[in-house]
Protein backbone atom coordinates (compact mmCIF):
# COMPACT_ATOMS: atom_id res chain seq x y z
CA UNK A 1 0.00 0.00 0.00
CA UNK A 2 2.97 2.45 0.83
CA UNK A 3 4.34 1.66 -2.19
CA UNK A 4 1.07 2.17 -4.38
CA UNK A 5 0.83 5.62 -2.61
CA UNK A 6 4.48 6.93 -3.76
CA UNK A 7 3.65 5.46 -7.22
CA UNK A 8 0.29 7.41 -7.40
CA UNK A 9 1.95 10.69 -6.13
CA UNK A 10 4.97 10.85 -8.37
CA UNK A 11 2.60 10.23 -11.30
CA UNK A 12 0.50 13.23 -9.78
CA UNK A 13 3.55 15.43 -9.68
CA UNK A 14 5.23 14.51 -12.74
CA UNK A 15 1.68 15.19 -14.64
CA UNK A 16 1.17 18.24 -12.87
CA UNK A 17 4.85 19.63 -14.48
CA UNK A 18 3.62 18.77 -17.87
CA UNK A 19 0.32 20.24 -17.89
CA UNK A 20 1.80 23.73 -16.18
CA UNK A 21 3.58 23.94 -19.07
CA UNK A 22 0.35 24.48 -20.67
CA UNK A 23 -1.43 27.60 -20.02
CA UNK A 24 -3.39 29.32 -23.54
CA UNK A 25 -6.55 28.08 -21.24
CA UNK A 26 -6.16 29.34 -18.01
CA UNK A 27 -7.25 31.03 -15.00
CA UNK A 28 -4.77 33.86 -12.48
CA UNK A 29 -5.51 35.69 -9.61
CA UNK A 30 -4.11 37.28 -6.40
CA UNK A 31 -5.85 35.44 -3.66
CA UNK A 32 -5.07 37.22 -0.04
CA UNK A 33 -2.46 38.71 -2.04
CA UNK A 34 -0.80 35.31 -3.47
CA UNK A 35 0.00 35.48 -7.28
CA UNK A 36 -1.66 32.10 -8.80
CA UNK A 37 -1.89 30.58 -12.10
CA UNK A 38 -3.02 27.27 -13.83
CA UNK A 39 -4.76 26.06 -16.30
CA UNK A 40 -8.49 25.95 -16.80
CA UNK A 41 -11.17 23.61 -18.05
CA UNK A 42 -14.43 23.77 -18.88
CA UNK A 43 -17.79 22.19 -18.27
CA UNK A 44 -20.97 22.77 -20.20
CA UNK A 45 -23.88 21.21 -19.37
CA UNK A 46 -25.59 21.20 -23.01
CA UNK A 47 -29.23 21.45 -22.61
CA UNK A 48 -30.67 24.18 -20.64
CA UNK A 49 -32.18 23.60 -17.35
CA UNK A 50 -34.76 26.00 -15.30
CA UNK A 51 -34.55 28.40 -17.99
CA UNK A 52 -31.11 28.84 -17.70
CA UNK A 53 -27.38 28.16 -18.93
CA UNK A 54 -24.46 26.97 -17.37
CA UNK A 55 -21.04 27.08 -18.21
CA UNK A 56 -18.15 25.97 -15.41
CA UNK A 57 -14.57 27.25 -15.72
CA UNK A 58 -11.99 25.79 -13.12
CA UNK A 59 -8.32 25.52 -12.77
CA UNK A 60 -6.73 22.91 -10.80
CA UNK A 61 -3.23 22.67 -9.18
CA UNK A 62 -2.18 18.76 -7.76
CA UNK A 63 0.00 19.07 -5.11
CA UNK A 64 -1.18 20.56 -3.12
CA UNK A 65 -4.49 20.67 -3.85
CA UNK A 66 -5.99 23.92 -5.34
CA UNK A 67 -9.04 25.05 -7.30
CA UNK A 68 -10.44 28.33 -8.54
CA UNK A 69 -13.86 28.19 -9.90
CA UNK A 70 -15.71 30.88 -11.82
CA UNK A 71 -19.81 28.94 -12.68
CA UNK A 72 -21.47 30.77 -14.94
CA UNK A 73 -25.35 31.22 -15.38
CA UNK A 74 -26.80 33.36 -18.02
CA UNK A 75 -30.67 33.61 -19.38
CA UNK A 76 -30.27 34.07 -22.54
CA UNK A 77 -28.72 31.78 -25.65
CA UNK A 78 -25.24 33.05 -25.67
CA UNK A 79 -22.69 34.83 -23.17
CA UNK A 80 -22.28 38.31 -23.84
CA UNK A 81 -19.52 40.85 -22.92
CA UNK A 82 -20.48 42.89 -19.92
CA UNK A 83 -19.95 43.16 -15.67
CA UNK A 84 -21.69 40.75 -13.90
CA UNK A 85 -22.48 40.28 -10.17
CA UNK A 86 -20.71 37.86 -8.43
CA UNK A 87 -23.86 36.10 -6.79
CA UNK A 88 -23.78 34.37 -2.54
CA UNK A 89 -24.50 30.74 -2.83
CA UNK A 90 -27.04 30.66 -0.14
CA UNK A 91 -29.42 33.81 -1.32
CA UNK A 92 -29.05 32.55 -5.03
CA UNK A 93 -30.32 29.06 -4.10
CA UNK A 94 -33.10 30.85 -1.66
CA UNK A 95 -34.63 32.38 -4.71
CA UNK A 96 -33.99 29.43 -6.63
CA UNK A 97 -31.56 30.46 -8.76
CA UNK A 98 -33.47 34.11 -10.29
CA UNK A 99 -31.03 36.86 -10.69
CA UNK A 100 -31.01 39.90 -8.49
CA UNK A 101 -29.87 41.99 -11.36
CA UNK A 102 -31.52 42.58 -14.32
CA UNK A 103 -28.18 41.66 -16.53
CA UNK A 104 -29.21 37.96 -17.45
CA UNK A 105 -26.15 36.36 -16.15
CA UNK A 106 -24.65 35.90 -13.11
CA UNK A 107 -21.61 34.24 -11.56
CA UNK A 108 -20.33 32.08 -8.45
CA UNK A 109 -16.50 32.14 -7.86
CA UNK A 110 -15.00 29.53 -5.32
CA UNK A 111 -12.20 28.44 -4.41
CA UNK A 112 -10.72 25.89 -2.02
CA UNK A 113 -7.12 24.47 -0.94
CA UNK A 114 -5.42 21.55 1.30
CA UNK A 115 -4.56 22.85 4.41
CA UNK A 116 -2.12 19.94 5.29
CA UNK A 117 -0.02 17.24 3.85
CA UNK A 118 -2.01 14.73 2.13
CA UNK A 119 -4.69 16.46 2.34
CA UNK A 120 -6.24 16.25 5.75
CA UNK A 121 -7.90 19.66 5.53
CA UNK A 122 -9.25 22.31 3.09
CA UNK A 123 -10.15 26.12 3.50
CA UNK A 124 -12.47 26.97 0.76
CA UNK A 125 -13.63 30.16 0.08
CA UNK A 126 -17.70 30.11 -1.23
CA UNK A 127 -19.26 32.73 -3.74
CA UNK A 128 -20.07 36.03 -1.95
CA UNK A 129 -19.41 38.76 -3.49
CA UNK A 130 -18.18 40.92 -6.44
CA UNK A 131 -17.98 41.31 -10.18
CA UNK A 132 -17.24 39.26 -13.42
CA UNK A 133 -16.59 40.98 -16.89
CA UNK A 134 -16.67 39.02 -19.73
CA UNK A 135 -14.56 41.19 -22.25
CA UNK A 136 -14.64 38.57 -25.10
CA UNK A 137 -17.22 35.51 -25.77
CA UNK A 138 -17.69 33.24 -29.14
CA UNK A 139 -19.98 30.02 -28.94
CA UNK A 140 -16.82 28.04 -28.20
CA UNK A 141 -14.88 30.36 -26.19
CA UNK A 142 -14.87 33.48 -23.39
CA UNK A 143 -12.29 35.31 -21.14
CA UNK A 144 -12.25 38.60 -18.88
CA UNK A 145 -11.53 39.56 -15.53
CA UNK A 146 -13.17 39.41 -12.16
CA UNK A 147 -12.04 40.05 -8.56
CA UNK A 148 -14.13 39.38 -5.28
CA UNK A 149 -14.55 38.94 -1.69
CA UNK A 150 -15.70 35.05 -0.41
CA UNK A 151 -16.59 33.50 2.65
CA UNK A 152 -13.63 31.32 3.90
CA UNK A 153 -15.29 28.12 6.18
CA UNK A 154 -12.89 25.23 6.86
CA UNK A 155 -13.13 21.38 6.16
CA UNK A 156 -11.38 18.75 7.92
CA UNK A 157 -11.21 14.67 7.56
CA UNK A 158 -13.27 12.85 9.88
CA UNK A 159 -11.79 10.96 12.68
CA UNK A 160 -12.82 7.39 10.48
CA UNK A 161 -11.47 8.54 7.39
CA UNK A 162 -8.35 9.29 8.87
CA UNK A 163 -7.82 6.09 11.04
CA UNK A 164 -8.40 3.90 8.17
CA UNK A 165 -6.53 5.98 5.27
CA UNK A 166 -9.86 6.13 3.41
CA UNK A 167 -9.85 9.54 3.46
CA UNK A 168 -6.24 9.91 2.26
CA UNK A 169 -6.94 7.31 -0.94
CA UNK A 170 -9.84 9.06 -1.87
CA UNK A 171 -7.54 12.20 -1.92
CA UNK A 172 -4.78 10.52 -4.12
CA UNK A 173 -7.36 8.89 -6.47
CA UNK A 174 -9.05 12.27 -7.04
CA UNK A 175 -5.76 13.52 -7.50
CA UNK A 176 -4.30 10.96 -9.98
CA UNK A 177 -7.82 11.79 -11.90
CA UNK A 178 -6.91 15.51 -11.88
CA UNK A 179 -3.15 15.47 -12.79
CA UNK A 180 -4.33 13.70 -15.83
CA UNK A 181 -6.74 16.53 -16.69
CA UNK A 182 -10.09 15.34 -15.88
CA UNK A 183 -10.34 18.01 -12.82
CA UNK A 184 -13.92 18.80 -13.94
CA UNK A 185 -14.63 14.98 -13.83
CA UNK A 186 -13.21 14.54 -10.67
CA UNK A 187 -14.62 17.79 -9.07
CA UNK A 188 -17.60 18.42 -9.79
CA UNK A 189 -18.48 20.97 -7.75
CA UNK A 190 -15.37 22.61 -5.52
CA UNK A 191 -16.51 21.87 -2.19
CA UNK A 192 -17.16 18.41 -2.68
CA UNK A 193 -14.80 16.77 -0.10
CA UNK A 194 -14.64 13.27 0.68
CA UNK A 195 -15.36 11.93 3.83
CA UNK A 196 -14.95 15.27 5.50
CA UNK A 197 -17.30 18.36 7.59
CA UNK A 198 -17.26 21.87 7.40
CA UNK A 199 -15.72 23.03 11.01
CA UNK A 200 -17.33 26.01 12.67
CA UNK A 201 -13.92 28.44 11.57
CA UNK A 202 -14.45 31.09 8.98
CA UNK A 203 -12.65 34.00 7.97
CA UNK A 204 -13.02 35.70 4.02
CA UNK A 205 -10.29 35.47 1.25
CA UNK A 206 -9.76 38.28 -0.89
CA UNK A 207 -9.72 37.96 -4.88
CA UNK A 208 -8.22 40.89 -6.83
CA UNK A 209 -6.75 40.98 -10.44
CA UNK A 210 -8.79 37.64 -11.75
CA UNK A 211 -8.26 36.91 -15.45
CA UNK A 212 -9.29 33.72 -17.48
CA UNK A 213 -9.44 32.89 -20.54
CA UNK A 214 -10.77 29.44 -22.24
CA UNK A 215 -11.57 27.61 -25.68
CA UNK A 216 -12.95 24.54 -25.96
CA UNK A 217 -13.10 24.48 -29.89
CA UNK A 218 -10.96 21.65 -29.68
CA UNK A 219 -12.86 19.64 -27.61
CA UNK A 220 -16.19 20.35 -29.29
CA UNK A 221 -14.35 18.60 -32.51
CA UNK A 222 -13.51 15.46 -30.58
Amino acid sequence: MKKMCISLLLVCCCLETALAQETDNFISASIDGKEWKAEAKRLKIPFRKKDFNYLALAAFEVSPDVQLWIRLYYFTDELKPGTYPIEDLAEMEKRKYKPKSKTGLFALVDYTEETKKMGHGFHDGESMSGTVTITAATPTSVEGTFEGTLQGVYYQKRVLATVTGSGLRANLGKKLLTGAGAGMVANIDPHEHDRSKKTEETDSIRITDGKFKVDWAKDDKQ
